[in-house]
C-alpha cells in the first residue's frame, strides 16, 4: 500500500473529496481500546479498501 501525502483542507472537510471514503475506513480500521502497531494499521487498511501490500518505496539521499 502507498499513501501519498499531500496538503487538506483542515478547517473544511466537505471540500476534501476523500474524506467520507476515509471516514468510513478510519471506522473501520482504528481500535479505541488498544494502540495499534504499523503493521497492524497496514493489515486492516489493506483489509478494508481491499487492495494489495505493495514495496516500500524509497527516496535516495540526494533527494531527501
Amino acid at each position: 500500500m502507498r499513501i501519498l501525502v499531500g496538503s487538506l483542507p483542515s478547517k473544511s472537510p466537505w471540500l476534501n473529496p476523500i474524506e467520507p471514503t476515509w471516514g468510513h475506513g478510519k471506522r473501520r480500521i482504528v481500535e479505541p481500546a488498544q494502540l495499534l502497531s504499523a503493521q497492524e494499521v497496514i493489515d486492516r487498511m489493506c483489509a478494508a479498501f481491499d487492495c494489495p501490500h505493495e514495496a516500500h518505496l524509497a527516496i535516495s539521499k540526494e533527494v531527501a
